[in-house]
């Protein structure tokens, strides 16, 4: 029985003992994958790889880095990767433009299937935020001066970091086939303008033999506030190929504000050869200005709001030589509230400086005023109205160098009297325009303004800025609409006139004045003209008229009819008229508000004459005196109240003497 126990006993532990032997190895391996994988993955062990990796990137690169870590994970999901944080690769290599290149987090996933299969443990490198800030300007590293220089400074000390010989290359082949940057910044130190910002930034080699690589990217545009990021969107392709020689190909196209474009470039290494092609299609041109601008490329003062441009372009030119490179731009089209404007073909010798062949532009209902904002040079005088639209056709020698030949409709001039205006339109005018050497020069073959008569020519020459305007008007015949004539002659009429006239203004007043003026006949306020001559003259700020009339008829319902009633003979009336001839005097003024006249006089009937002089001032207070003779009656009225409501007290030897 004891012996059968012993045997039961035997079994039973025998039939046990490989349970447990399994589940204690179990454990043994566990405790050794666990602690060896510990030890293999600690931080202070792949940091120590690494820096070891590092050393092998280039002898001309310094890489440092803050610390790294295999992650086991990526969120939620399992992943097997290396994670560093703050890395930094600087170069003082003058052939790469000594770059400096900071990485807030890179991560290296690692493929345990390429492991398994002998191959490369990463194939693809991912990196958070990026910055690449170049210190330097590029240089050709085979060109025999920076060879030389290269051989001069060999007996400086070496590297740090260099490659032994024995270390093959081959053994450190890159074999990354990915690169992925949430938001790559490329900087230079140099030309801090030039910054750009790349998101989603994707690398890949479609093949190592030959090499090809392939890259995409999407940008907000020269991250800009003023060109409007949220409106404009870019993408990015470039690619990257070794045979049958080395290219590099790319496309930038995206939605700029409201318009599209598209830019193709492809670069041949081997010549340094760059070829660009070009297509807008409604772009905003004071977004286009902007980035011109910013880059000095265009005046700051133009102003492109509201006016959109349409072009194509073609630059083929060595990439050291770009600026001073010929660009060729076809289809030029400018539209929007400043009108119509397009070009078939515009021949730039160079950027900078700025050189191009005349460029001759097709011009239709230009809007003159916009124009001027577009130059940013707005109307400054009061004494024009609209400016009217311009269509014809301009030649552009250049900024300071423009002709425009055609027809101008729509100007308004301003008349005002007694605080009311009126505006005379000029339906149409032919001429010609010039800009040269800041200065606009206007001429004037055919005038039709509106309701009205034009016979004659008009020169007018100004700044750029407008502020200063000479105007030489030489005018057979003229009559202004019906009611300009009413305002200016408060409800009477102007006839024919012709006048030579030359006119100054300066900062929108007169500053200089001389013409003489014919008038056939006109009716002012109840007074009639017949045969009226003026010669006009600028003197210390004041117009001084010299008029010659032939005869004048003072109406019953004239104001002034009231006025000289009270300074003339009973017997010089006739029928409630007063009609007076040979009519001559100065009148000198620097507005209505401050008038003098003197020596004026004329002759009434026969043997009567009339002679006054005086002034108002700005408030209007008047002082003068009017002396009549008839015969041997002589008698003189001093003038005094104000220009509303004139008083006359008639000269005694009384109040001659008290004036005294």
């Amino acid at each position: 029985m004891d012996s059968r126990r012993h045997s039961l006993s035997d079994k039973h532990l025998i039939a046990e003992q490989p349970g447990m032997t399994i589940l204690l190895s179990g454990f043994i391996l566990a405790f050794f994958i666990g602690y060896t994988t510990k030890s293999i993955l600690s931080p202070a062990r792949v940091t120590a790889q690494l820096t070891k990796a590092a050393s092998h990137i280039h002898k001309d690169v310094k890489v440092k880095f803050a610390s790294a870590q295999v992650s086991l994970s990526n969120g939620i999901l399992p992943r097997f990767a290396v994670v560093i944080s703050q890395v930094e690769m600087e170069s003082s290599q003058t052939c790469w433009a000594s770059p400096v290149l900071e990485v807030d987090e890179l991560r290296l996933p690692l493929s345990l299937w390429s492991i398994l299969r002998g191959g490369a443990p990463v194939k693809t490198i991912e990196a958070d935020n990026v910055k690449i800030l170049f210190r330097e300007e590029f240089k050709n590293c085979d060109h025999p001066d920076v060879v030389k220089q290269t051989t001069t400074d060999s007996a400086t000390p070496p590297p740090l970091v260099t490659l032994s010989p024995s270390e093959q290359s081959q053994k450190y082949r890159n074999d990354v086939q990915g690169l992925s940057i949430q938001k790559l910044q490329i900087s230079a130190l140099k030309y801090p303008q030039y910054s750009s910002e790349l998101l989603n930034f994707a690398a890949k080699v479609k093949s190592f033999e030959p090499k090809v690589i392939e890259i995409t990217a999407k940008s907000h545009l020269m991250r800009d506030e003023q060109v409007g990021d949220y409106l404009s969107h870019a993408n990015l392709y470039i690619q990257y190929k070794e045979s049958p020689e080395a290219t590099i190909q790319s496309h930038f196209f995206g939605n700029w504000r409201e318009g599209h474009y598209s830019i193709i470039a492809n670069y041949t290494l081997a010549e340094q050869l760059l070829a660009v092609e070009t297509d807008l299609k409604h772009i905003p041109l004071s977004q286009i200005l902007t980035v011109l601008q910013k880059y000095n490329l265009a005046s700051k003062e133009l102003n492109g709001r509201q006016v959109w441009m349409s072009s194509k372009a073609r630059l083929v030119a060595p990439v050291d030589q770009l600026r001073t490179s010929p660009l060729e731009v076809r289809d030029l089209r400018l539209e929007g509230d400043l009108g119509e404007m397009k070009v078939d073909r515009i021949d730039i010798k160079s950027i900078e400086p700025l050189q191009y062949a005349p460029i001759v532009v097709d011009v239709k209902k230009l809007d003159v005023a916009k124009l001027l904002v577009l130059l940013n040079r707005p109307k400054r005088t009061g004494v024009l109205g609209e400016l009217g639209v311009f269509s014809g056709r301009a030649e552009i020698v250049s900024d300071r160098k423009i002709k425009m030949t055609g027809e101008h409709a729509g100007l308004e001039f301003v008349f005002s009297n007694k605080g009311q205006q009126e505006l005379q339109v000029i339906e149409n005018m032919v001429g010609d325009i010039t800009l040269e050497e800041n200065i606009w020069n206007f001429q004037i073959h055919r005038v039709e303004p509106r309701g009205g008569v034009f016979i004659g020519n008009v020169k007018m020459k100004a700044d750029k800025d407008f502020r200063e305007v000479e105007a030489k008007t030489r005018v057979d015949e003229v009559s202004l609409a019906l009611p300009v004539q009413k305002l200016m002659t408060n409800g009477g009429d102007l006839g024919l006139i012709s006048f030579d006239l030359d006119m100054r203004l300066k900062e929108g007043q007169m500053s200089y004045l001389k013409g003489l003026t014919r008038i056939e006949g006109m009716k002012v306020e109840g007074l009639e003209f017949s045969k009226t001559k003026a010669t006009m003259d600028w003197s210390q700020g004041d117009v001084i008229l010299n008029t010659q009339v032939k005869s004048l008829k003072v109406g019953p319902e004239s104001p002034g009819a009231e006025v000289l009633r009270k300074v003339t003979m009973p017997s010089w009336w006739n029928s409630g008229t007063l009609s007076m001839s040979s009519l001559t005097g100065e009148f000198r003024s620097k507005s209505l508000q401050l008038l003098s006249w003197k020596n004026v006089q004329g002759q009434i009937g026969k043997s009567g004459r009339l002679v006054t002089e005086g002034s108002w001032n700005q408030v209007g207070s008047l002082r003068g005196a009017v002396l009549i003779r008839e015969g041997k009656t002589h008698k003189k009225w001093v003038i005094e109240g104000s220009r509303e409501n004139p008083t006359f007290e008639e000269e005694t030897s009384a109040n001659k003497q008290m004036r005294k």
